[in-house]
């Protein structure tokens, strides 16, 4: 599978997200998304080998810092999720937030920090759909 078809589900995926969907149709978009999601990981392996490598200025440390947000924030989505989907885990409260209230407010975040992923990566989005042509 191509990168921009994996890039291209995970957008699309994102947005029904969002949608009033019925809880078990969430749910399985959720899982399939985590699956999208390590497979996109996967499929940018060398970017998390070149981490360490080189120097930085600020774009590269602002990109890095955009990638770290968002894989915290969706990391805190998906386990607030599966926590949420478990009957007996519904009532689980951290300090005053309940997991729904978690869940609700990590999956903002991670969309904030994906539309920052998506403009500090646009250029290479852009040639990847130019390649489709």
């Amino acid at each position: 599978m191509k990168r921009i078809t994996v890039d291209i589900l995970m957008v699309i995926t994102i947005i029904l997200e969002f949608a009033s969907l019925p809880i078990m149709l969430h749910q399985v978009l959720g899982i399939g998304l985590l699956f999208l999601i390590i497979y996109h990981i996967k499929l940018h392996k060398n970017y998390f080998k070149a981490i360490f490598k080189g120097k930085y200025n600020l774009k590269r440390a602002l990109d890095l810092i955009i990638n770290i947000g968002l894989l915290i924030s969706l990391l805190v989505t998906i386990i607030s999720g599966i926590l949420c989907s478990r009957e007996s885990w519904k009532s689980i409260k951290i300090g005053n937030f309940s997991m729904s209230h978690i869940h609700k407010s990590s999956s903002v975040i991670s969309l904030v920090f994906l539309v920052l992923h998506l403009i500090s990566t646009h250029k290479k989005l852009f040639r990847e759909l130019k390649k489709i042509k």
